[in-house]
């Protein structure tokens, strides 16, 4: 394949996942998703401009992290869910796969941009509202080397938790079709339960919670 052959594809797909991104922004899941999201952001953001005192830094620092857990495992789930469930959904008899089969889309490539969307949609429920409190932090005292840092932390994490869980969701989707968020549910609660009792066994949110203490950790000493 030349350069302009290959450009041309991935531009090809880029659309793609843009169009299953558009066709997911009325989904119920998404909207409950952005709804909690501005929830997080705003009551965070006023924690934060209220917080004074020696210690100001340090609880801006904390308050950041608490908002990235609620995100993560509240919004992000519920993304995910949703991704899942359409995910699940035969090509057929979604209209905006069928219109994709008929432009001359491979399955493979509807599979591939609907797991795009799904991973751009957690990153930017997730990363945002995170990025923007980071913002608010910088104005209410936090120093601009903690803001520096901890940004491209976010965004790596973001991206990171996104397409975790967009794979997840497609894993799910295409080992039971027929209940894809019961299953998404088990994949990422099973291993926390037990992990519970036995603290060796891996889970996601426990696998996630270290990159994210591990990533902000990192700002905080520049503060």
């Amino acid at each position: 394949m030349t350069a302009s052959g290959f450009w041309l594809r991935l531009q090809r797909e880029r659309a793609l996942v843009a169009l299953f991104d558009l066709g997911r922004q009325k989904s119920y899941g998404l909207r409950a998703a952005k709804l909690y999201a501005f929830g997080v952001f705003a009551s965070y953001a006023v924690a934060i401009s209220l917080t004074r005192g020696p210690a100001r830094q340090a609880e801006i620092h904390g308050f950041v992290h608490a908002a990235l857990v609620s995100l993560s495992w509240v919004v992000g789930a519920l993304a995910a869910l949703g991704s899942a469930r359409a995910l699940a959904e035969q090509p057929e008899r979604d209209a905006l796969s069928a219109l994709s089969l008929q432009r001359g889309f491979p399955k493979s490539a509807l599979l591939r941009a609907r797991t795009g969307a799904a991973t751009g949609q957690v990153a930017r429920l997730v990363g945002i509202p995170a990025l923007l409190l980071v913002l608010v932090g910088l104005a209410r005292g936090s120093t601009l080397p903690w803001a520096v840092a901890v940004t491209p932390a976010v965004l790596v994490y973001a991206g990171a938790l996104g397409l975790a869980l967009a794979l997840l969701a497609h894993f799910s989707a295409e080992l039971s079709p027929r209940h894809p968020r019961a299953l998404l549910c088990l994949l990422v609660l099973g291993p926390l339960l037990i992990s519970l009792a036995y603290p060796a066994v891996p889970s996601l949110p426990g696998l996630f919670s270290g990159l994210l203490s591990r990533l902000l950790a990192a700002g905080a000493r520049l503060s």
